[in-house]
């Protein structure tokens, strides 16, 4: 992990460890790997478990505390907690597990996470807002162009302490003054933290839209059809249509050009340009899932196989094709590495009957494997 990621996981580990909601061993280990696990079973539990995976997963389970409490939060963080309640009969094979352990575990780290993703937050915005306040009195002009290739992430400190990270392949410009500051996102993804400074209300171009924060925590990201999806993790903001004619260096910045807002707050999620711009609320494990990517993850909970493949080679530049269309509709779940395309594709194989060949360097075929066409076929 690298970033904000890592260091909201140190917290949330440091907290736990403090609160005793979990006991952690003496030496753990690495964090990543135990998560890469307890993926790894729920993609079979969702598939379902035979005899030999049913005492393995208890023997996995026995070796170590942890590995039950990372199995509940990958089912947590996947919607799947339905899926466990199919192992019943592992549990008592455990030593020392409680009544209905699936219940008990998932409610205290559901209630652990959630007050730790708002503290960490909060406390990061509090930080940003003292440093901004004793250090902007004459605030930076800045004009700079930052851009990520296909698969790289970057995270760049602004000026007047705002923090922007780049997913893959995304191009922004930014645009500081004394009187206002506009960052035009040209391409890809972004996440800003941004510093506070109600005089200069930060504001996002994308695609014709716009999104104005004094002081929060908010994504936006442009798809190829120029569909414009806003997740604000911290704080709200204002979201209108640029009027023709605006141009970046308008003093008033792009913020008087949205005449009919739509305010969107903490925890919620909307997308624009896309003729239905509902807002979606999202839990707080949820925010984490879509965020994931900071960190280097993409998580999978469901999603079908068309999805999936098109949201990991965002991160490659292989190309996959899928062979048939039914099998586009297969669901998958599973945490990945983005960029692990040999990763990806062994755990479609082992997890989901899914096989691959290589047409050449930059493309994949993937098609049903013989065990999942007899199946279907039963």
């Amino acid at each position: 992990m690298n970033g904000s990621g890592s260091n909201l996981a140190k917290a949330i580990v440091r907290w736990l460890k403090v609160s005793k909601i979990y006991k952690f061993a003496p030496e753990p280990k690495d964090d990543e790997q135990l998560l890469v696990e307890a993926s790894e079973w729920m993609a079979k539990i969702d598939k379902g478990l035979s005899d030999e995976d049913t005492e393995a997963i208890s023997i996995w389970m026995s070796t170590d505390p942890r590995n039950k409490e990372r199995l509940f939060s990958m089912a947590r963080m996947w919607d799947k907690m339905d899926a466990l309640a199919r192992l019943s009969e592992v549990f008592p094979r455990i030593s020392g597990a409680a009544p209905h352990p699936i219940q008990q575990v998932s409610r205290r780290f559901a209630m652990a996470a959630s007050f730790v993703v708002i503290f960490v937050v909060g406390a990061a915005g509090a930080l940003i807002n003292q440093l901004s306040d004793s250090s902007l009195s004459e605030p930076a002009s800045v004009a700079a162009t930052y851009e990520t290739a296909i698969g790289g992430t970057s995270t760049i400190e602004l000026a007047d302490r705002s923090v922007i990270t780049l997913n893959t392949n995304s191009r922004a410009t930014v645009d500081f003054s004394v009187r206002h500051r506009i960052v035009q996102l040209e391409r890809g993804e972004l996440h800003i933290d941004v510093a506070h400074d109600p005089t200069r209300p930060l504001s996002v171009v994308a695609a014709g839209r716009v999104v104005q924060a004094v002081g929060t925590s908010f994504s936006v990201r442009i798809d190829d059809s120029q569909r414009v999806e806003v997740l604000v993790a911290d704080g709200r903001v204002q979201i209108g249509v640029r009027e023709p004619g605006t141009t970046d260096t308008d003093p008033s910045g792009p913020a008087k050009e949205t005449a009919n807002k739509l305010l969107i707050s903490q925890a919620e999620r909307v997308v624009l340009n896309s003729g239905k711009e509902a807002v979606e609320v999202l839990a707080p494990e949820e925010i984490e899932v879509q965020l994931s990517w900071r960190s280097g993850n993409l998580v999978f909970r469901g999603e079908s196989l068309a999805t999936a493949v098109s949201e990991v080679g965002r991160y490659t530049s292989v190309e996959f094709v899928i062979k048939n269309e039914e099998l586009r509709r297969v669901r998958v779940a599973g945490l990945f590495k983005t960029g692990d395309v040999a990763g990806f594709l062994s755990s479609l194989e082992a997890n989901f009957d899914i096989v691959h060949e290589r047409a050449d360097d930059e493309t994949v075929l993937l098609s049903a494997a013989t065990s999942r066409l007899t199946d279907a076929a039963n």
